[in-house]
């Protein structure tokens, strides 16, 4: 937090919140808490103390004012410390939450810059080494707040406790592989002795695995008939692209809301792309009613700027790409205007992968054309899906004819 500096800086930000067309409300909004910030300079280290003390304790007299508030200072944060302006999604540093591997201490941080060090030489994505450095900084710092304050120190029971908390498993197999990783990583430096000796101790953990919900025929029914609906003014073009993109190719959210202009060849009717997932190049047929949607939210609604290349424009902010989390907040609001699943269930972008997947399967096609669909690198990956393939587990069953039943045991 620096209030001087805001000071001086703060009217890029009003000048940018008039030029963007935001309401007189929240510039009014975001004024009010500036002044509250210039009252109380020097008073506050951090916007965690200042949202304690000015905030969160009764300035405001209603819950939903106080929701607003705290939006109004987010935006504020995020521009003075993170050079972030406001593009109508909340901007969100998690108060008062530090990373474990600011917490733990020298012994324990080495072994994950090792991790560090070791694995940028390999092919690993730089995501999947963030996630398992993340994973084993908390479990190291859970064994640091227990006690141990070495490696030698980090006894059997106090690896358990931090998988299972007496009752039930609170840390999943991916987190226990994490964790494994980074140690593993740690083979040929000092600290590998201990490393190896906790990896031993790690409990195993079956793989868990949910049944995936899937769209059913009457709700695809009714999808179709929102997409096809050209009078609708309660859906937008783009989310209308959006849906169909995610419905007949059952590309991943993450890969949808990184689709460029370039990505398509209108001319061969092809999806070509590199997968944020898993870096593996994938090729996809243009089917003719996802080419017209794309085709007719670019004449009639995307703004056409040469300086853009992403295919699904932030209205807001067109230059930037889309979150991931927009995609299935786009996918969840479609959804809500239908009336389809308003009474609770999955309503995310996968549900379409599912489906897409699961329409496969029941019409026979090869496990290793599905993979390759959806973008799998391992043709395994497919068996979680199979779970939906209704028509053929029911040619699996077995009758029970032959076995005696009481009446009350069927209905």
């Amino acid at each position: 937090m620096n209030v001087a500096k805001l000071k001086k800086s703060h009217p890029k930000l009003l000048n940018y919140l008039v030029h963007h067309g935001y309401s007189n409300q929240y510039i009014r909004g975001i004024k009010r808490t500036l002044n509250l910030l210039f009252e109380n300079e020097n008073r506050f280290q951090t916007y965690a103390e200042f949202y304690a003390n000015c905030i969160s304790k009764g300035l405001y007299s209603s819950s939903r004012s106080l929701k607003f508030s705290r939006i109004m200072m987010h935006a504020i944060e995020g521009f003075d410390e993170f050079g972030h302006y406001p593009n109508k999604i909340p901007f969100g540093p998690i108060l008062n939450r530090k990373c474990g591997y600011t917490q733990i201490n020298d012994d324990f941080r080495t072994v994950v810059d090792n991790y560090k060090l070791a694995a940028s030489k390999t092919e690993k994505r730089p995501q999947t080494i963030h996630a398992e450095a993340l994973n084993c900084a908390a479990f190291l710092f859970a064994m640091q707040k227990q006690g141990a304050s070495k490696l030698s120190e980090i006894t059997e029971s106090r690896i358990l406790s931090f998988f299972h908390d007496g009752k039930r498993l609170i840390r999943s197999k991916s987190y226990r592989d994490n964790i494994k990783a980074v140690l593993k990583a740690n083979n040929g430096f000092q600290s590998w002795e201990e490393c190896n000796r906790i990896i031993r101790s790690l409990p195993e953990i079956k793989k868990g695995r949910k049944n995936f919900q899937f769209l059913e025929d009457t709700e695809i029914a009714k999808i179709k008939s929102g997409l096809a609906d050209d009078r609708s003014e309660k859906i937008s073009l783009r989310d209308k692209a959006i849906i169909s993109v995610a419905m007949y190719t059952g590309m991943r959210g993450s890969d949808i809301a990184r689709m460029c202009v370039s990505d398509i060849d209108w001319r061969r009717d092809q999806i070509t792309l590199i997968q944020s997932k898993t870096g593996a190049p994938l090729k996809l047929p243009l089917r003719a009613v996802v080419g017209n949607a794309i085709f007719d939210y670019i004449k009639h609604e995307r703004i056409n700027r040469e300086t853009i290349n992403n295919l699904f424009v932030n209205i807001h902010c067109p230059d930037k790409v889309l979150e991931v989390r927009s995609i299935g907040c786009i996918a969840a609001r479609f959804l809500a205007k239908l009336n389809i699943r308003a009474n609770g269930g999955e309503r995310g972008v996968r549900i379409f992968r599912h489906y897409i997947a699961s329409k496969l399967l029941e019409n026979g096609a090869q496990v290793r054309i599905i993979s390759d669909i959806l973008g799998h690198l391992s043709p395994e990956s497919i068996n979680p899906y199979i779970d939906a393939d209704l028509k053929h587990l029911r040619e699996c069953g077995l009758s029970i004819e032959m076995f005696p039943l009481g009446k009350e045991v069927l209905p």
